[in-house]
């Protein structure tokens, strides 16, 4: 995200919202590493909660917000219908929220089904399944499924996925016209299983497991030099205790399959740090669930952070 853009949108959305320049430094920092179409959909989703019944401030909002990049962004009329339909429980392409949840358990039935049999080493995470392994019923869209899948597995996931009808990508290490299409479209996921018939997709996150059986997250990105693209690895290395802080080892019964999930307190605590209205949300239903115990532990076994530059792996044979 250009900074300079950014700084401009956020002076400008504080002349209507109050906001301190501590909190305009965090928001800064905190959008700077998004896409210009992330950054838009949050802003949106934020003026929609503050500003909707005020027409004047919500107009001119909505535009500063559309003058960060008017040419991927819709028109002032068509910014507000979205958001209408989205916290009326709709999303693109007139889903409904009854269809939605369909479609969400469909979708999980089927897949951890077929990686329960091909033994898949993964976790489906975020507040979806903390939602269904406490019995809350879904109560809001989901435009995905996350899952933490262990790296030796992609090859094996990509085959499940391609067979199901699913467009598979794996852009851990992108040809350069694939990176330059990355840099236009910017996916939500490194590795991505896209639903043909509409937006939904299942996001995965990578991981290795380490011979003490902790899990050390796997975070991709891709810069040019010399006009080769070159790859980034950022680690984020947890100890045995604190890998079983944030992942729950019990499988979750539903609907005839299960699956193991991550922990409602390392959810919680990831939501309580990113705030996303949708986030707001989650914590309140998330909030009577919590272990504050656990909680509190989480903090003692933070992850470990180490990056590694201009790595040169070998491809997947999946990806050659």
């Amino acid at each position: 995200m250009d900074l300079i853009k950014l700084n401009n949108a956020i002076d400008s959305l504080s002349r209507v919202i109050t906001v301190s320049e501590e909190k305009k430094q965090e928001l800064i920092t905190k959008y700077s590493s998004l896409s210009e179409k992330e950054v838009i959909k949050e802003l949106s989703q934020i003026v929609y909660r503050l500003l909707r019944n005020n027409e004047e401030l919500y107009n001119f909002s909505l535009g500063v917000i559309r003058n960060i990049n008017p040419q991927i962004c819709p028109s002032i009329e068509e910014m507000k219908s979205y958001l209408s339909r989205m916290f009326s429980n709709e999303i693109d392409g007139n889903m409904s929220l009854e269809e939605n949840h369909s479609l969400i358990n469909e979708t999980i039935i089927k897949f951890t089904t077929l990686f329960n049999q091909n033994g898949i080493d993964y976790y489906i995470v975020g507040a979806l399944p903390c939602f269904l392994k406490r019995g809350i019923p879904l109560f809001r869209y989901h435009d995905d499924i996350d899952i933490m899948i262990n790296e030796d597995d992609i090859p094996k996931v990509a085959e499940i996925i391609e067979l199901s009808g699913y467009q598979f990508y794996d852009d851990r290490f992108p040809s350069l016209e694939r990176y330059q299409e990355m840099e236009q479209n910017k996916p939500p996921h490194t590795v991505l299983a896209q639903n043909p018939n509409n937006e939904f997709h299942l996001g995965f996150f990578t991981f290795k497991r380490e011979k003490d059986n902790s899990i050390t997250m796997r975070e991709y990105s891709h810069r040019l030099e010399d006009g080769k693209v070159v790859v980034d690895v950022l680690e984020r290395q947890s100890d045995p205790i604190g890998t079983e802080l944030r992942y729950d080892e019990r499988p979750t019964q539903y609907m005839g399959t299960s699956f193991k999930t991550s922990t409602i307190e390392s959810v919680y605590a990831l939501k309580e740090y990113t705030k996303r209205p949708k986030d707001i949300t989650d914590i309140q239903k998330l909030k009577p669930y919590i272990d504050k115990q656990k909680l509190d532990s989480l903090k003692q076994h933070p992850n470990k952070n180490v990056e590694f530059h201009n790595i040169e792996l070998k491809k997947p044979q999946h990806m050659l």
